[in-house]
């Protein structure tokens, strides 16, 4: 980096020192600077996500804060929390000591997956609040995206067609470098089959895609092993069963149509802007898009809510010969009618079909956020929408209002202002061509109503209400993604305080967009210069407790043995 400079040719820095100078110089600092950021806000939200630290060998919950900064609302990394023999309880004291400079009294929102340990500690760190503050958090259910990779696999798994566990058997037979080289030879491909992931069902589209592209070279591989051309794997029996089921294909196509169907919310669903006022919107577009596909079109037209359809029974479904399975898939069948004339396999998978749709949407319908009387009624928040009947955006916003008023978030007062205020807004805006043209792909909902509303004294009460609901969270879209570490740095005495700071110091290089823009203030290089003295109390430390736990433990042994 630095050629010409003998003081940087002469620099070393071992992992030990790496270890302390990141842990107790740098990655304090940059923490503590955006914790006294979200100080200054009245609000912000916590997200959770349960993930195995295959680094530490342990389960672990990652935290993740949301705030507004400035005219956007930031998903900043805050710290992880180790949960191997925890309970709620205790996990509840480590988030209120991480959360000590920010003030827990201002959390407003635990985003879950949710998992019952998640519901747990959300009941306890309810509870704390409650004692503390008088005031509830806000509850719009748990992680969108989770709700809908489980109703897309509540679907699959409900067949007889076993497609993940054949998407990762494929995987798995060709992970050997012999297998690959024989395959190659044989049919001249260097395509083979990707990872199935097991917990983000849709996207394993290109899983099957690649299946798909690369299955004539599979039957060709199988055709060359039982000619005694090349040697037979080990997996050889569990591959040529997958080879020849002649549905598979169809299978497969089906199984894409149905995962694209949730492309366009899955895609919204993946960014850390406020997106929650457009979700109910496009759920009912989604359960729309797939119920027409098996669900007669008389009860379609004569329900009043798409909530309303059950799903389940076999009176509101169309003939299997009559479904919509997609024109990849009926190729398919066609191709497999050639082959196989009989009727008795197609309607078998025309069953299948229809068991896979009914059962992702009864998932979907059953943790749907259409449930959330809070969560509809911030659709109201979408510039499109606000404008069209200024009727219902009152009744949305006074559901929001007091709603927020039950909690403790806001006093009456400032309830009934804002909602004057919501409808002198409504009246001011209703020919504004900025609502009607507002596109969610390209705009941000938080720079448009800090636009509109922001530093006016007539829409102060609104902006108040307003800046808390859009805080809330849709899911864990930021949580959920995977942070890496060398395991060759990883200093043994620091390990989770070692990795917790890299991934802190990570996010804010994120968040001020690159090295280059990092302000090497005094504060961060006096920290760095006491790093090293930090480093050797904490070690100290260390062996104090190593020392006190083993006179504990043979004190307690001597016990037990003169009990006896």
């Amino acid at each position: 980096m630095f050629p010409d400079s003998d003081i940087a040719k002469n620099f070393n820095c071992d992992e030990e020192r790496v270890g302390y100078l990141t842990t107790f110089g740098i990655a304090p600092h940059f923490s503590s600077l955006m914790k006294s950021r979200a100080a200054e806000e009245s609000e912000y939200v916590l997200l959770f996500d349960q993930r195995f630290n295959s680094e530490m060998e342990k389960r672990q919950l990652d935290v993740n804060i949301r705030f507004w900064n400035d005219n956007q609302i930031k998903t900043r990394y805050l710290t992880s929390l180790s949960m191997d023999h925890q309970t709620a309880e205790q996990m509840c004291s480590e988030i209120k000591k991480a959360c000590a400079e920010i003030g827990f009294h201002k959390l407003t929102q635990l985003s879950l997956d949710g998992s019952k340990v998640d519901w747990k500690l959300f009941s306890k760190v309810q509870e704390n609040i409650e004692r503390e503050t008088g005031k509830k958090m806000l509850d719009v259910g748990s992680c969108g995206l989770h709700v809908l990779h489980n109703s897309f696999r509540s679907g699959c798994v409900s067949t007889k067609w076993k497609l993940s566990s054949a998407l990762t058997s494929l995987k798995g037979l060709f992970k050997e470098a012999s297998v690959q080289r024989d395959f190659t030879e044989v049919t001249g491909s260097t395509s083979f089959p990707l990872y199935f992931c097991n917990s983000r069902w849709i996207e394993n589209v290109i899983v099957a895609k690649r299946v798909l592209q690369i299955l004539p070279s599979i039957k060709a591989y199988v055709k060359a092993v039982k000619a005694k051309k090349i040697k037979e794997p080990a997996t050889f029996r569990a591959l040529e069963e997958i080879v020849e089921d002649d549905l598979l294909p169809a299978k497969l196509h089906f199984f894409i149509m149905v995962a694209r169907e949730f492309t366009p919310l899955l895609k919204l669903y993946k960014t850390d802007k406020p997106v929650l006022p457009f979700m109910c919107s496009e759920l009912r577009d989604l359960l729309h898009s797939l119920m027409k596909k098996f669900i007669k079109p008389c009860v379609m037209t004569s329900a009043v809510e798409l909530t309303q359809v059950d799903v389940c029974d076999p009176e509101n479904h169309v003939d299997v010969t009559r479904l919509k399975v997609g024109r990849e898939t009926e190729q398919a069948l066609e191709k497999f009618k050639k082959k196989n004339p009989s009727d008795q396999l197609r309607l078998e998978f025309g069953q299948n079909c229809l068991l896979f749709l009914s059962k992702t949407v009864s998932k979907l319908l059953e943790n749907s956020p259409l449930k959330s009387l809070l969560r509809r009624s911030l659709s109201v928040l979408d510039p499109r929408v606000l404008l069209q009947n200024k009727d219902i955006s009152s009744k949305n916003m006074s559901i929001i209002l007091r709603r927020l008023l039950e909690s403790g978030h806001i006093d009456e007062k400032c309830c009934n202002d804002a909602l004057r205020e919501f409808r002198l807004f409504c009246d001011l805006m209703s020919s504004s061509e900025a609502f009607c043209s507002f596109d969610p792909q390209s705009a941000r909902l938080d720079e448009f109503y800090h636009e509109h509303l922001s530093n006016k004294e007539e829409f102060h009460n609104l902006w108040v209400v307003i800046k808390r609901v859009l805080v809330l969270t849709h899911g864990q879209a930021s949580a959920e993604r995977v942070f890496s570490v060398n395991k060759k740095v990883l200093v043994e005495s620091l390990k989770m305080d070692f990795v917790i700071a890299q991934r802190i110091i990570c996010d804010h290089v994120r968040h001020v967009g690159g090295l280059c823009n990092i302000d090497y203030s005094k504060e961060l290089l006096m920290l760095a210069a006491d790093a090293k003295e930090k480093y050797e109390r904490y070690c100290e430390d260390q062996l104090r407790l190593q020392k006190n736990n083993r006179t504990s433990k043979r004190e307690n042994d001597l016990r037990r043995k003169s009990a006896k």
